[in-house]
């Protein structure tokens, strides 16, 4: 198996399979908020109503204010079907209405109290918690085409789990050439069939939902 890893690329001082504490997951989360408000606020709304080929269900909107609403759910205790899709989409259902402000707004107003949470416990938190967080903030710049240097701390953090499960699914090792960026996009659902056929992978040994229904070329990482 041959998982490339590439420092220069990454905004992480982490190495892959190195768990973050409590306090770096807190910080790790809170900067990724403020980096999902700031390019939501910079759109337009007719940007902001432009639906994510990653969720094509959504709209940029949308995937904010599931972002946002999960937070909520997470304070209130709403949290009996986490990680489902009806849960997912129930936070879009109930801010239909709401304006791209009042959901950043919402996700503002929840930054203090859920970073509290993080602080305290982030560590015990599960991994998909943190795995969804950072796969919309792609999702929502491959739709935008706003790039960046990716911030891997969150993959850094599950790293090891991640690859437990790939090579379980997998039945051993990847046998192909693949960055941790790309694969952790493939493994969410973030490539079509084709594109991960392309690289030497079978999707169905890599991707734990379903591959997307197009081809996704993401934002530029810098």
């Amino acid at each position: 198996m041959s998982v490339t890893y590439d420092a220069s690329m990454t905004s992480s001082p982490h190495s892959p399979g190195s768990p973050l504490s409590s306090p770096e997951l807190a910080d790790a989360y809170a900067d990724l908020r403020g980096r999902c408000i700031a390019i939501g606020r910079s759109l337009t709304e007719e940007q902001a109503a432009e639906p994510t080929a990653c969720c094509p269900a959504w709209s940029v909107k949308d995937t904010l204010a599931h972002l946002a609403g999960i937070t909520t759910d997470i304070l209130s205790g709403n949290t009996k079907d986490a990680a489902t899709e009806a849960w997912a989409d129930g936070h879009v259902a109930t801010r239909v209405d709401n304006s791209l402000e009042e959901v950043c707004v919402e996700w503002e107003t929840n930054a203090q109290p859920i970073d509290d949470v993080l602080r305290a416990m982030g560590d015990q938190i599960m991994p998909q918690f943190y795995l969804d967080a950072w796969t919309h903030e792609w999702d929502i710049r491959q739709a935008t085409g706003i790039g960046a240097k990716p911030d891997m701390r969150f993959v850094d953090h599950t790293w090891d789990a991640l690859m437990d499960i790939i090579i379980e699914q997998n039945g051993g090792p990847l046998e192909a050439e693949v960055d941790r960026f790309e694969l952790m996009r493939i493994s969410m659902g973030r490539r079509s069939r084709s594109q991960v056929e392309a690289i030497g992978l079978r999707p169905d040994g890599v991707v734990y939902w379903s591959p997307n229904h197009a081809d996704i070329i993401d934002a530029p990482r810098e």
